[in-house]
């Protein structure tokens, strides 16, 4: 089968829809090596741009390989663990913005591809019935919370979504709460919807010690995130400055710049929790690894999510979690974590507390391993190429 997708957020984008494709195409090729894989961006300096796990995924399988002047094709066989190679094909094109929106699709076309996956609530509008295709959306937050976005985001935003969603042959959704949400609010999804989960990097777990020792040198909460208003940070540092002399577990805040981040810092200030409070930015992805399994237990305040990465990975890191009750981290971890209301500093605090007690790690150690199955990249890899197959019998 040739499968082809739009590139873009695997090449370019440093937070969540960029490691969604990265797990998702590394999943395919280490477990499905038959197919054709193409990859579509309309930048011909993307592999001199790209995020160093694009990067990684393509060039530990091969040197790259250039075609004519204004136009880069690479074509490369992908060594799985099992020997078997699979073989991909990028298609870099020095085009104007819109071709990923007209252009892309008529190419996908022309190279053959039977199956294109828009990778992140975009397919392109000039793709033809021929070619079945495949869109994930990942969240409906803009609908949801649309305060938190310029109303002319929002505009793009629901017109692309829109747009992806009658277009698409199949629409995957990372999670049971994001398809109650969107088919809420394009009705025209219902019937063609699947969830999928989000696998997670297995660098995560811990016995693949990747990327450093993971001596623990102080204990610590982690709260992995982009510093933006939904993700809730100002009541977690009220929850924390509630808790900090019952406890001598820091608080460690790590994630991608963003606009919260300057009003937190004077706020820690503020509340004289400096030394108690560490903020780490834009962090290379093999020190927030590093971060997040070295940590003592895993906090999650966010307002909404479409599926909660964070939280996935640290359910594989093994951390005991305090978290959000909100749907979609039930759906995932069930009854897990120690949930608490996020807008409650009080509550958020008493959870904290709890993941530091011994009773509690014992309790979430002996349920953990039936939900770290939700999240393994070969199931996910196998229900994902289930839907191309059916799309390609249809």
């Amino acid at each position: 089968m040739k499968i082809g997708f739009d590139a873009k957020r695997f090449f370019f984008n440093h937070s969540g829809l960029g490691n969604y494709s990265r797990m998702l195409i590394e999943s395919l090729f280490k477990y499905f090596p038959q197919n054709e894989y193409v990859f579509y961006a309309d930048r011909l300096d993307a592999l001199d741009r790209a995020h160093p796990e694009a990067l990684r995924i393509l060039r530990q399988y091969g040197e790259k390989e250039f075609g004519k002047s204004g136009e880069k094709l690479a074509n490369q066989n992908v060594a799985n663990d099992s020997g078997h190679r699979a073989s991909y094909t990028l298609v870099l094109v020095d085009a104007n913005k819109w071709w990923r929106t007209w252009g892309m699709g008529k190419r996908a076309a022309l190279d053959g591809v039977e199956v294109f996956h828009g990778l992140s609530n975009e397919i392109p509008w000039d793709l033809p019935a021929s070619v079945a295709s495949v869109c994930t959306i990942h969240d409906v937050i803009f609908k949801e919370f649309p305060s938190y976005y310029p109303w002319l985001d929002r505009l793009i935003y629901d017109f692309k979504t829109r747009k992806a969603i009658q277009k698409a042959s199949r629409i995957i959704m990372t999670s049971q709460a994001t398809q109650l949400q969107v088919e809420k609010y394009y009705p025209n999804a219902i019937g063609r919807s699947h969830v999928i989960y989000q696998a997670v990097d297995p660098a995560f777990y811990p016995k693949a010690n990747v990327y450093g020792s993971q001596e623990i040198e102080a204990l610590y909460f982690v709260y992995q995130s982009s510093f933006t208003q939904r993700k809730n940070h100002y009541v977690l540092l009220e929850a924390f400055a509630m808790i900090q002399h019952q406890t001598d577990w820091n608080l460690t805040l790590i994630g991608l710049n963003g606009p919260t981040l300057e009003a937190l810092k004077v706020q820690i200030q503020k509340l004289g929790l400096a030394n108690r409070i560490e903020c780490l930015v834009d962090q290379k992805r093999e020190a927030m690894i590093d971060c997040v399994k070295s940590a003592s237990g895993f906090v999650y305040p966010s307002l909404n999510e479409g599926f909660g990465i964070p939280l996935a990975e640290s359910l594989a890191a093994e951390l005991p979690m305090a978290v959000s009750d909100i749907s979609v981290f039930r759906e995932l971890t069930e009854d897990l974590p120690v949930y608490f209301h996020p807008n409650k500093a009080d509550e958020m605090a008493a959870a904290m507390i709890s993941i530091t007690t011994l009773e509690e790690q014992t309790r979430q150690r002996l349920k953990r391993a039936s939900l770290q199955r939700k999240i393994d990249p070969k199931t996910i890899a196998e229900q994902l190429l289930q839907v191309y197959s059916d799309l390609k019998k249809a």
